[in-house]
């Protein structure tokens, strides 16, 4: 229940109406683009001219990322704002085509907003909220975020073979004499996982020679790439995909 106090309301109105003489509320605040670029998804279309005013009225470089990809996930008018904030801050037009307009962001000098992380984490969580914790200003990074994009399905939406059952070589009759495999030998301990399988999950996890991996198979260029799942000591004994035994996995 709410209660209307008049006395409440006139404090109220006397604290709003004081606060331009306030040197502390005077100071201009930190402007989070992070935040309003998100928040246009979630703005009523009659309302997106002031929402836009308040991205484009503070505008800098270093959100054209972030306006490349709010409109590659963008669709109708609020696509065709974008494109048109783009083309007046650029000088550019590739369209809707994101694929050109990263092409040529990525080969001017790179300009980074502190706030891109937070941009990312809040923009890929609107995707599926297990994407949030994949970006944060917290972490150092080797790579440039804005050549991480978004692959098209939601985590483990190819669900990837975790800790398959071994069977041994002369056992995969299911397997032809032209089947490719790809061989892994560590500590002694050696492994095939077939093509044909990997195909449909596209990554695999397993513990091979007592360490733990993630085999990585990409389905453009039909190559593995391993990378250890152990990473410094205090992630000893993590096992990001859950317990080794609670998927059979699929037989190899």
């Amino acid at each position: 229940m709410i209660v209307r106090s008049p006395i409440l309301i006139l404090l109220l109105a006397g604290l709003i109406c004081g606060s331009g003489n306030s040197e502390a509320q005077s100071t201009a605040q930190p402007v989070d683009i992070s935040e309003r670029m998100v928040k246009l998804f979630f703005t009523p279309e009659e309302n997106w001219d002031q929402a836009f005013d308040t991205v484009v009225k503070d505008w800098q470089r270093s959100y054209t990322p972030m306006a490349i990809e709010v409109l590659s996930l963008s669709r109708g008018q609020m696509a065709h704002r974008f494109r048109e904030l783009l083309q007046q801050k650029t000088g550019q037009d590739f369209g809707f085509d994101t694929n050109e307009w990263f092409d040529w962001w990525w080969q001017q000098a790179p300009s980074v907003d502190e706030s891109y992380a937070r941009f990312k984490s809040r923009l890929y969580g609107l995707i599926d909220e297990k994407f949030a914790g994949y970006f944060s200003a917290e972490r150092s990074t080797r790579i440039r975020l804005d050549e991480v994009r978004w692959g098209g399905v939601k985590q483990d939406g190819i669900p990837p073979l975790r800790q398959p059952k071994m069977i041994a070589a002369d056992n995969a009759d299911y397997l032809g004499d032209d089947n490719v495999v790809f061989g892994i030998e560590i500590n002694g301990d050696a492994r095939a996982y077939p093509k044909r399988i990997l195909a449909w999950h596209e990554m695999f996890i397993d513990e091979i020679g007592g360490t733990e991996f993630a085999g990585v198979y990409c389905t453009l260029c039909g190559a593995v790439i391993l990378y250890k799942t152990e990473y410094a000591v205090s992630l000893r004994g993590f096992r990001p995909c859950g317990s080794r035994r609670a998927y059979a996995g699929m037989t190899l």
